[in-house]
């Protein structure tokens, strides 16, 4: 260590989780330590430039390198000991003196809409121009690509389940560091940062595991959407026992709508997962994950038949809705009909003495027109009693 870093004050590490903004990206970046804790980053680090150093087994993490007005790479300066030789791996301590751990998995979590940020913030990890494509376009489809250096994962998420439109999330996974894109607020990542600061963190602190805890965080938020679909169901349904006058198919539909979306989005994620179980990474192996990879894979199956029950059960109902609505057509119908059926005998007697002849014996009966009225309400009193009787009424 130098004499000037010697005489220099030693200042307590910042927390590892810094969201710094950089220009049109907002770039939240959080450490994690070998032991899969939150780690934390001497002061004078950014979290852009910190070195996280490689767990047991695994490469050095990719990392930007600094680059100066020019684009030219800027050179790091040389670190010796009093002697001029350049000293052994130094370790940062805190303000008692203890070792702060080094930080094993790094992730970076980039929000931002500028595609032409997100690409000069890709430059500096030098990713094959298929993947940087897929990075820097808006696809709206899943998407699964190895290359090299890592992996790279396009998914949907849905920050609520009667979402109209689907989010789509960007995984990077590169040797010790993993980088998440989206241009939308995506709730999901804020819920996993919370998870991992209260403790519930990955078994292993590698960027496979960080991609198995997200992967898996992404399930649990699905099983949430499905809870939620279902009691909106459940809640349509007891409506049409109780009052199905109360519910029309314009009620139905939104909510059939928004449950097929869901079941799109849940078949989109086991593409990936699917893929990822098959998938042959050299620079990072999940073969240590490939069991909770597949505990995942039965999740997210059993929930997609549980969605499919969902859909018949909504079919059913707005079915139901319908033979409903069919019902109360037909008993409209039969009450115009049974009208119908009654005036005419009335419009038969009325079209008779409505004849002008002159030989029409009634019409010289001082009763005549009293008669007339009792035998026309005496005919519909009739009817109306023997539809009654039939049933035509309920």
């Amino acid at each position: 260590m130098s004499a000037s870093t010697m005489n220099a004050p030693i200042k307590p590490p910042k927390d590892a989780s810094q969201d710094v903004p950089e220009g049109g990206l907002r770039v939240r970046t959080l450490h994690l330590a070998p032991d899969c804790t939150i780690a934390a980053v001497p002061s004078g680090i950014s979290g852009e430039t910190a070195r996280a150093t490689a767990g047991p087994g695994e490469a050095e993490p990719a990392r930007p390198t600094d680059t100066g007005a020019d684009g030219a790479e800027t050179p790091r300066p040389a670190v010796t000991g009093a002697n001029g030789t350049e000293p052994a791996n130094s370790t940062d301590t805190g303000a008692n003196g203890a070792e702060a751990p080094r930080p094993a998995v790094v992730w970076q979590d980039v929000a931002t809409h500028s595609r032409d940020d997100l690409g000069r913030f890709l430059a500096p990890y030098e990713l094959p121009d298929d993947v940087t494509e897929a990075c820097l376009a808006p696809r709206r489809y899943p998407e699964v690509s190895v290359f090299p250096a890592g992996i790279m994962v396009h998914l949907p998420t849905r920050h609520a389940w009667e979402a109209q439109h689907g989010r789509y999330l960007t995984v990077l996974c590169l040797p010790g560091r993993m980088i998440t894109l989206h241009d939308e607020e995506i709730p999901l990542l804020d819920r996993l940062v919370q998870m991992i600061r209260s403790g519930n963190a990955p078994l292993q602190a590698s960027v496979q595991a960080l991609l198995i805890f997200l992967l898996d965080a992404c399930i649990d938020a699905n099983v949430h959407f499905y809870m939620e679909a279902r009691s909106r169901v459940e809640q349509l349904a007891e409506m049409l026992d109780d009052t199905p006058d109360a519910v029309t198919p314009d009620d139905i539909l939104p909510l059939k709508r928004a449950i097929t979306r869901l079941s799109i989005q849940f078949e989109d994620q086991f593409y990936c997962l699917a893929t990822l179980q098959t998938l042959q990474a050299t620079a990072l192996p999940l073969t240590s994950q490939r069991e909770g990879l597949r505990d995942i894979m039965d999740n997210q199956n059993h929930l997609a038949r549980s969605q499919a029950r969902l859909e018949m059960r909504l079919r059913d109902l707005y079915q139901f809705c319908l033979l409903v609505l069919q019902r109360r057509t037909d008993h409209r119908i039969r009450v115009l009909t049974v009208l119908t059926a009654v005036c005419m005998p009335l419009t038969v007697i009325a079209g008779i003495y409505g004849m002008n002849f002159r030989h029409m014996p009634e019409l010289d009966w001082d009763y005549g027109y009293y008669a007339a009225l009792a035998a026309m309400l005496a005919v519909a009193v009739g009817m109306m009693w023997f539809f009654q009787k039939r049933g035509w009424f309920r």
